[in-house]
């Protein structure tokens, strides 16, 4: 208990601290969304017998796929990207541009494929989304400040004021373990939204918009 207590509080103070961070990054999120899904409309129209023929075999919404492919999928890319953004944070951005440009025009290509495409779709996504996109734009935040950790740590390393690499951190580790905090909580939102998704967000879809 004094273990899950004391992660509470260091996430509470995680996502205060960083929540202009967090904000901004779910702002583009939704724009890249938004975006995405109204611009693409024109080339959806010009290849829309390859878009009625990929919605056919590559339904996200009638497709059985499993918690656990689910949850790993999401889990590595998550990874990758947090790891990767120590490459000045621009992995952090190109992820969740990539996976905010991907959703909408998916979003964008269902609304023409099938009748009621674009209500059904976000009908879809709303249950699990709830949980897999606030942790695919915590893995972003997170990914931002591990870089902001290494940058605060080999300038504080180079100052004059610092004695050693062990002062250095103790001076800049707070950032890592917001990071490192803010990661296992997107790690837990997936872990939510992997049965979710696989169990009850097509049902829910169904039986608010039909099949």
């Amino acid at each position: 208990m004094n273990f899950l207590k004391k992660f509470k509080d260091l996430l509470l103070e995680s996502l205060i601290d960083n929540k202009k961070l967090i904000i901004v990054l779910a702002i583009l999120f939704l724009i890249c969304f938004a975006g995405a899904w109204i611009l693409s409309e024109g080339s959806v129209n010009k290849s829309m017998s390859q878009i009625q023929n990929y919605s056919a075999s590559n339904n996200p919404m009638e497709q059985g796929v499993s918690p656990v492919d689910l949850f790993i999928n999401n889990e590595c890319g998550g990874i990758v990207t947090y790891i990767a953004s120590i490459f000045f944070g621009i992995f952090a951005i190109f992820g969740l541009v990539y996976n905010g440009v991907n959703l909408g025009m998916v979003g964008q290509m269902f609304s023409q494929a099938i009748p009621n495409g674009g209500l059904r779709y976000l009908v879809y996504i709303i249950p699990h989304g709830i949980f897999e996109i606030t942790a695919t734009v915590l893995q972003s935040a997170a990914g931002i400040m591990l870089f902001l950790f290494i940058w605060r740590f080999i300038r504080v390393l180079m100052s004059s004021e610092t004695h050693g690499a062990s002062e250095a951190f103790e001076k800049t580790k707070k950032i890592l373990i917001q990071s490192l905090v803010i990661m296992i909580f997107s790690t837990i939102l997936l872990l939510i939204a992997a049965p979710i998704e696989a169990y009850f967000s097509v049902p829910f879809s169904e039986f608010l918009v039909g099949s």
